[in-house]
């Protein structure tokens, strides 16, 4: 059998789950918006991948293609 792609690993997870895996210091936080929104406002230590970008740029910003990544895509409140 042969090993599932990256979206096929895809899961959507809740505020709350999010909010553990946050303090997770395994798992890479991405924050997937434009850098200029990224500048202005993001998690603490949370890299910026913006999803224009993602097929170019994903090994640089992601070179452990085992580590647990958790995309956000909107203002973290």
């Amino acid at each position: 059998m042969s090993e599932p792609t990256a979206t096929q690993r895809v899961e959507s997870v809740e505020y709350a789950e999010f909010r553990q895996r946050l303090a997770d210091p395994s798992v890479a936080v991405v924050d997937v918006l434009p850098v200029t929104t990224f500048r202005h406002s993001h998690i603490a230590g949370a890299k910026n991948l913006p999803l224009a970008h993602v097929l170019e740029l994903a090994s640089d910003v992601l070179p452990d293609k085992q580590q647990e990544v958790v995309l956000y895509c909107a203002g973290f409140t």
